[in-house]
């Protein structure tokens, strides 16, 4: 098991693709950055000191050196120089303070992070896309989509009915046409 200790530690979700000279192409997914390094998930485990390229969302695609791996994770070591280097950590802090940011009590049903981020989105046409939530409240979500929608356009997300109200970069915010008991709304909930 790798050991993550608290101080400095950043929770990051992005998708990644991974490759290397003794690794073939896998998927992987950052969990956090930290001192050590970035963390990622994967059913893969590159051997410690391989260096793989990795493609990872927002980021683009870097050069990393595996210094921890077990138990489906593992911690890489950018190999970039120093500015290269900070622009990769500037951009997954930001990233992780907004996946993790709390939002205004002034919202009429809080948000929360939910443990299944990955659902399928389903189009007026019957097209089925891949999805990333990033929260859920009762009355709606917001989805990490690799696919543009107009705002207005209906959509399933999981099962639950929605119409698109807002866009953003690589992304969507939807309200659900038939709003949630609050009740419902919790860290384990599947829509």
């Amino acid at each position: 098991m790798i050991e993550r200790t608290a101080a400095n530690l950043h929770t990051v979700f992005l998708p990644a693709l991974c490759w290397g000279r003794r690794q073939p192409d896998f998927y992987a997914v950052t969990q956090d950055l930290s001192r050590a390094g970035i963390t990622f998930r994967s059913a893969s485990n590159p051997a410690v000191d391989e260096t793989l390229t990795c493609s990872i969302r927002y980021i683009g695609q870097i050069e990393v050196r595996v210094v921890r791996s077990g138990d489906n994770q593992f911690v890489v070591r950018l190999m970039a120089s120093r500015q290269r280097a900070a622009e990769v950590a500037r951009t997954m802090l930001a990233l992780a303070r907004e996946q993790g940011r709390v939002f205004d009590a002034t919202r009429a049903h809080p948000r929360i992070n939910p443990a299944r981020k990955d659902v399928l989105v389903t189009l007026e046409d019957g097209r089925v896309l891949p999805g990333r939530l990033i929260n859920v409240s009762a009355s709606g979500a917001a989805l990490a989509l690799d696919h543009s929608l107009s705002r207005g356009a209906s959509i399933t997300i999981g099962n639950t009915a929605a119409k698109v109200v807002r866009i953003f970069r690589d992304g969507i915010g939807a309200t659900f046409a038939f709003p949630l008991d609050p009740g419902q709304v919790h860290s384990g909930i599947r829509l």
